[in-house]
């Protein structure tokens, strides 16, 4: 679990986890706190790493879904929603993220 300094929940995985899932994971969970928070640059800057150094883990849609929403939420831009739905469309096209984020879509 990763938990915020009052002890707030913003992300759990359960199980063992290889090194190279495992921090991953550990990123998106600060990533994911400081997004809750609403330190969006701090966020985005925790999902930017999942996506170069880590692109071909589980956490890597999940970090473009909260990238494209924390952008979103930092600029005010609903462009930047759009945006993240066509990455996650060319990347992670049978993620559960890309799902989620096809209202996106409709956005003019």
């Amino acid at each position: 679990m990763i938990l915020d300094q009052d002890g707030e929940e913003h992300h759990r995985f359960v199980g063992y986890l290889p090194p190279e899932d495992f921090i991953p994971q550990i990123v998106l969970g600060k990533g994911k706190t400081e997004f809750e928070l609403d330190r969006f640059e701090q966020a985005i800057q925790c999902f930017q790493e999942i996506l170069v150094r880590f692109p071909k883990t589980e956490a890597a849609p999940e970090a473009q879904y909260y990238l494209g929403v924390a952008k979103y939420k930092a600029s005010h831009d609903p462009k930047e929603l759009k945006l993240g739905l066509e990455v996650l469309k060319r990347d992670y096209p049978s993620s559960e993220w890309t799902k989620k984020a096809q209202v996106y879509s409709l956005i003019p």
